[in-house]
């Protein structure tokens, strides 16, 4: 029975979908997808893949696809090595086939080989991508051996891809790096004795570092879920804002009001709200800094006031040092944390070394 091909139509679709995909991808995962899903179906690919974080000529990381399963002699080549002679040769090449580098290299063929004895096919095309004269990606396609030239659609193709690849790879790149900055800062303000909260014009938090998460899990009841706004802070914020009419709508504006725990008279909680740049009505994003007040917690108020001093603290020294500084007794934290007297001594000890005082004076002028 003679089995047709798809239509033309259905084919284009699918390359424009593979197309659309490669222009809208965040990360290198959705990137590789479409780049071999499109290779895959335009040229006589036995395998390719994508080379980055370049360091010399050798990449520290790959994505790889394999067209032909199960050849047991495709061994994929991650170096460089081969080529790199060419690419000193030829600085900033856009793309380039081991055939070229062959005409120039007569090692070429050997240094090949020692990598790759069997490689299933002869003909390998690479589309190099820079940053300046430092090599950043190499795009690895190697070509099945029965195919020995490329048609002009083909060729075609891959002029297409280059600037397609070249724009995705840059903006992935981009989006990674901002991804990793952001990480870095969620885990300085995670660690610092700070109890700070983002959240949006609904009063969602997105970012709650530890400290607020703690707050949060005090003022909390047993039917809140972890993670959210206390319903104890977040209704009477709610109130504040509306009754504020944009106190602190306007980027860089601060605003400081005191929420008193509806069940516990002798717990109130210091609120210091400001508005991020650039908040519409669709996007508010707000910073809340979350402080109890003296009567409730002298410990937290005092380490919000002194955090650049504390960070070198643990968060139990911190709390204890919060304590001292607001002029409890030893016997007085020891009850209050649930500590022996003799493990508040020996952090109390601690503390003074750490911060270079000598005394509980010291220590309290230190941090108020």
């Amino acid at each position: 029975m003679l089995m047709l091909d798809a239509p033309p139509c259905a084919r284009a679709d699918g390359l424009a979908s593979a197309r659309a995909a490669l222009v809208k991808a965040l990360d290198m995962a959705s990137l590789w997808q479409a780049c071999a899903t499109l290779i895959n179906a335009t040229l006589p690919c036995h395998s390719c893949s994508l080379l980055f974080d370049i360091d010399g000529y050798q990449p520290l990381q790959g994505r790889h696809h394999l067209a032909t399963a199960g050849d047991d002699g495709a061994r994929l080549v991650t170096s460089l090595e081969v080529a790199a002679p060419y690419l000193d040769a030829n600085p900033r090449i856009r793309w380039y086939t081991f055939s070229q580098i062959a005409s120039q290299d007569a090692l070429a063929p050997e240094r090949l080989k020692a990598q790759n004895p069997a490689p299933g096919w002869r003909e390998f095309i690479h589309l190099a991508f820079w940053d300046g004269t430092r090599l950043e990606a190499v795009l690895s396609i190697r070509i099945l051996t029965a195919h020995t030239e490329l048609s002009d659609a083909e060729l075609a193709f891959l002029a297409e891809l280059y600037p397609l690849l070249d724009a995705s790879l840059q903006r992935v790149r981009m989006l990674e790096s901002d991804r990793l900055r952001h990480k870095a800062v969620e885990d300085l303000l995670y660690a610092l004795p700070l109890a700070a909260l983002l959240v949006d014009g609904n009063l969602v938090p997105s970012y709650m570092s530890r400290e607020a998460k703690r707050i949060c899990r005090r003022w909390s009841t047993d039917t809140e879920r972890d993670g959210c706004l206390p319903r104890a802070i977040e209704l009477p914020l709610r109130r504040w804002m509306e009754g504020a009419a944009g106190t602190a709508a306007a980027a860089g504006q601060r605003a400081t009001f005191t929420v008193a725990h509806p069940q516990r008279p002798t717990q109130s909680l210091r609120v210091e709200i400001s508005s991020a740049p650039g908040n519409s009505f669709r996007h508010a994003q707000h910073l809340l800094i979350l402080a109890a007040d003296e009567g409730d917690d002298a410990g937290d108020a005092a380490a919000a006031r002194s955090l650049p001093l504390l960070t070198c603290l643990s968060p139990s020294e911190r709390k204890v040092a919060g304590l001292v500084a607001s002029g409890l007794r030893n016997d007085a934290i020891a009850e209050r944390l649930c500590r022996s007297r003799k493990t508040i001594e020996s952090q109390i000890s601690s503390i003074f070394r750490k911060l270079n005082v000598s005394n509980r004076t010291q220590l309290a002028r230190l941090l108020n």
